[in-house]
């Protein structure tokens, strides 16, 4: 993760302190990172991407999965050595893990200085105050619950191209593979005009495009009961500040579809015809195993509603498979509809048995060698439909929105193609024309794997 260095800083006599902060995990969770680093920033700490310069190293940690608790803990254990051998003063966990798994984070490991659970983190600052003095602090939140509330102190660590803003926080859906909603809580949507101000924000630091992303983007308001807004008002309202150029919608549960937002998509040119809307499976049977609700006729209706009422629209979906009831005749029946269907993007994860979620237990499933295999053969079909819809737009003229430059080439992407997650658009720019931010209209030249080739049109 990239980050920015404050030019502000507490001292102690002449010195200034130095925090580090350690990202891991999903776009949510670095908007959490961002607050963190933001909150720092305000108190006057100096910012260092180099836990070897800080004195104090967070680490905003992810719990999904039980690879992702592995990686964190591993990070953890990195980070605690680093303080042993005395260059670190201290070492602060937050985020997930301690949020869910917090009694067996301070068992394993009683060398953290601090352990903060999911908060707004507005006494990060105080906290890492009391941990340079020397002192263990074990209090349960680094600051109130962040439950329908604004966030416009963060500290951008993407480039200015692009910034992810969250809707609401929580889930309120209890999908039987799944631990967010026990990690998160239920869902609490943040006003309206609250997620404008920070659209606002964001376009005056120079974003040009705003992803939104939620753990269920398309339940936005219905926490709210009657009368509130719903997703297509607000991004309905969103389109709408001025400066915006890019919005896309990230995260969009299939059913109790709000079908308005097709409306909007098709009215405002800066609302991109792209949705994601992670299906999961097909399969009615496993559908109903996961508790995913619908059905392979239902979820192969939404989906082909959208592509019928929004033209041109590039569809990106989740798949899991080795979930307890997929079986040899589910999982191909799954390959079959993804190659009839060609979504323009997909990810593929297998499944992890998680302790404390309804499927955890449930030995109803393939092993987990053959879980992964299935995931290959789904990422394999996935590369040849992939490549298949590249080829349709070499020759075409694409705006893309720049994200970085390095060396001759600049990097960009296409309204089809989500940051970190899909794929780039490389343009040879010997004369360095083209920086972080611009939006130059380029003629697709070639078909690169995953990426495309382009030339800017002069």
């Amino acid at each position: 993760m990239g980050r920015t260095e404050s030019t502000t800083a507490i001292a102690e006599g002449t010195r200034a302190i130095h925090v580090a902060l350690v990202h891991l995990g999903c776009a949510r969770n670095l908007i959490d990172s961002e607050n963190i680093l933001g909150r720092l920033g305000a108190e006057g700490y100096t910012l260092t991407g180099d836990v070897d310069q800080a004195d104090v190293a967070i680490l905003n940690t992810c719990s999904f999965i039980g690879p992702a608790r592995e990686e964190s803990e591993g990070q953890i254990r990195e980070l605690l050595e680093k303080k042993a051998a005395g260059n670190l003063r201290g070492v602060i966990v937050a985020g997930c893990l301690p949020e869910k798994f917090r009694p067996e984070v301070e068992e394993k490991f009683p060398q953290i200085d601090a352990i903060l659970g999911l908060s707004d983190y507005s006494n990060v600052a105080r906290i890492v105050e009391e941990v340079l003095k020397g002192r263990k602090v074990r209090e349960d939140s680094g600051g109130r619950a962040p439950q329908g509330q604004g966030e416009f102190l963060r500290l951008l660590q993407t480039p200015r191209s692009y910034a992810y803003l969250r809707p609401s926080h929580g889930c309120d859906h209890n999908c039987a593979f799944c631990i967010i909603p026990q990690i998160r809580g239920r869902q609490s949507s943040k006003p309206v005009e609250v997620v404008v101000q920070e659209v606002e924000g964001l376009v005056a630091q120079g974003v040009r495009e705003v992803v939104m992303v939620a753990e269920d983007s398309t339940g936005y308001g219905r926490d709210k009961g009657k009368g509130h807004a719903r997703l297509p008002e607000l991004v309905d309202a969103m389109a709408g500040v001025d400066g915006l150029k890019w919005l896309r919608v990230m995260y969009a549960y299939p059913n109790n579809f709000p079908w308005g937002l097709t409306e909007v998509i098709n009215k405002h040119a800066n609302v991109l015809p792209y949705l994601d809307i992670p299906t999961q499976h097909i399969s009615t049977k496993v559908l109903k195993r996961m508790a995913r609700g619908g059905s392979k006729e239902s979820v192969t209706r939404i989906v082909q509603r959208l592509r019928d009422e929004v033209p041109g629209i590039a569809l990106r979906t989740t798949v899991l498979v080795g979930h307890p009831g997929e079986g040899r005749e589910e999982f191909e029946e799954l390959l079959k509809w993804l190659e009839e269907f060609r979504f323009e993007r997909l990810g593929a994860f297998s499944f992890s048995p998680e302790v404390s979620a309804p499927a955890g237990a449930d030995d109803d499933r393939c092993s987990p060698e053959e879980a992964l295999e299935r995931q290959e053969r789904v990422m394999e079909l996935q590369s040849r439909l992939h490549a298949s819809f590249q080829e349709t737009l070499v020759g075409r003229k694409l705006p893309v929105l720049i994200d970085e430059s390095a060396g001759e080439w600049a990097f960009g992407r296409t309204w089809a193609d989500a940051p970190e997650v899909d794929g780039l658009v490389k343009i040879h720019d010997p004369e360095h024309n083209l920086t972080t931010g611009n939006m130059p209209e380029v003629l697709v030249t070639a078909a690169d794997g995953y990426d495309l080739e382009a030339e800017v049109v002069r």
